[in-house]
């Protein structure tokens, strides 16, 4: 038989084990997209410390505020929970990135055809 104190243990070092593995994937995210800590926070109104916290995994992110994160970052809440070489990415574009597209998008056609054979031209260059 497994003593109360036994069990306790184990769900406490899972749980520090989840915590740990979550914040390395934020972490790794938001370096992916060229976000620095102080950006993050100020992206997710919180503050840098707070992230630092999160990504180091020495504090548990209310489920408000992982929804925000997941958003900011461009993935699913689902993504950011389960180990990350289990399955498919299905991400979004990088933030910056979105912003950009939109105001693209924002543009008259002319000048959106003509961003778009640059970046054709960029893209072909590198292939």
């Amino acid at each position: 038989m497994i003593a109360k104190f036994e069990l306790i243990d184990f769900f406490m070092t899972d749980q520090k084990t989840f915590f740990c593995d979550l914040g390395k994937r934020l972490a790794d995210l938001r370096k992916e997209q060229g976000l620095t800590q102080v950006r993050m926070a100020e992206l997710t109104k919180c503050s840098q410390q707070l992230i630092a916290e999160y990504e180091a995994g020495r504090m548990n992110i209310p489920v408000w505020r992982l929804l925000i994160i997941s958003e900011t970052l461009g993935v699913s809440v689902d993504f950011l929970l389960k180990d990350s070489s289990t399955g498919t990415r299905k991400r979004g574009p990088a933030p910056k990135l979105q912003k950009q597209i939109e105001k693209i998008s924002s543009l008259p056609k002319e000048q959106q055809k003509s961003i778009l054979q640059v970046l054709d031209m960029a893209l072909n260059s590198k292939a």
